[in-house]
């Protein structure tokens, strides 16, 4: 996971904690995280012409860089080190509406619009608050700031012009492609008492440019119980080639004369897990996806034997009195196979 998306979906899951914890921890702004105070709090019917500008920078800055969080309500200061740290609450009046304005600016301010932003309101129970954009790294480098018709990148605590051998390289540089996974869960089957769960992984192509050697690795760590097998499908083999390794590991990687363009899939494998009890263990299965070119993604299943045997239970009588409700049975694929990293 990139570590931009790591703090906002930390930030998320802990809400008004996390960021009361960035002020008593005295948190540093870094590579991709930063602290803005609303120029009104937030107050105005518009965005503040200095939130807008902030805003674009920001946009721009990380955008063009490994991408980064920034933080609303939150006023920094130099400790005694020289750096800026988080120091004191400025709570947006009304953080919902600040979230609006700020969506309705994103595509105007750089050129050309990052498509990326997601954007998170954290309300007291005064009705004040916070907000949360995410800015991850772009496919469409290099963006322009628009009202200062400037580039800028992330570096270190600051957003800075990009310098000359940066932004010809992002302007000579070929769309990249970006490469990342997601499964595809059939509707798990139960026989002479085997649940038996599948999935597949799909590798998707979101960027500009055309992807090759696209790679995927499965590692079976763990499973979770004595009398539960697994067993890979290869079943696009005039595509892909690969190795089974040590009856745990599946590496596949494209053939070299396989491409895939923007917006196409390629699916690697499948895994078919059969479970039957006892289960004393957890199952765990990790891997990771990628291409040439891209960045890494990996994935990794990690289920407590505890919450297999719920499961596992729950399906038995429901297939025995043919009682599922609709996407009950798929449900139940996906608590037993969720992705920890995704």
């Amino acid at each position: 996971m990139e570590r931009c998306r790591d703090i906002f979906n930390r930030i998320k899951d802990q809400g008004l904690e996390a960021i009361e914890s960035f002020v008593e921890d005295r948190a540093s702004e870094e590579l991709f995280l930063d602290f803005k105070r609303s120029a009104d709090n937030g107050a105005g019917r518009k965005l503040h012409n200095n939130d807008r500008n902030n805003f674009s920078k920001c946009v721009s800055g990380f955008g063009n860089s490994e991408g980064g969080v920034v933080v609303w309500g939150v006023d920094c200061s130099n400790n005694n080190t020289g750096a800026d740290v988080a120091h004191t609450l400025v709570p947006l009046e009304d953080p919902k509406k600040f979230l609006s304005l700020l969506e309705g600016v994103v595509s105007g301010c750089t050129i050309p619009p990052h498509s990326g932003v997601e954007q998170y309101a954290i309300e007291t129970e005064a009705g004040a608050g916070y907000v949360v954009t995410l800015i991850p790294k772009s496919n469409s480098t290099p963006h322009q700031m628009v009202q200062k018709k400037q580039y800028y990148i992330r570096a270190g605590s600051d957003f800075v012009p990009a310098p000359h051998d940066v932004l010809a390289g992002m302007f000579g540089r070929r769309p990249q492609p970006h490469v990342f996974h997601h499964f595809i869960l059939p509707k798990p089957t139960m026989n002479l008492g085997e649940l038996k769960v599948s999935f597949g992984t799909m590798l998707h192509n979101e960027g500009p440019g055309i992807a090759q050697d696209l790679f995927a690795i499965c590692l079976l760590e763990q499973l979770p119980g004595d009398n539960c097998q697994v067993e890979f499908e290869t079943p696009d083999r005039e595509n892909w080639t690969g190795m089974w390794e040590f009856d745990r590991q599946l590496s596949a990687i494209t053939k070299p004369e396989v491409r895939l363009p923007p917006g196409a899939n390629l699916q690697p494998f499948i895994v078919h897990i059969s479970l039957a009890p006892p289960f004393d263990r957890e199952l765990v299965i990790s891997g990771s996806v990628g291409a040439s070119n891209t960045r890494q993604y990996q994935f990794k299943i990690d289920t407590s034997f505890e919450m297999i045997q719920k499961k596992y239970e729950l399906f038995a009588e429901k297939a025995l009195n043919n009682s599922f409700s609709e996407n009950e049975e798929h449900e139940i694929a996906t608590a037993i196979l969720k992705d920890g990293r995704a």
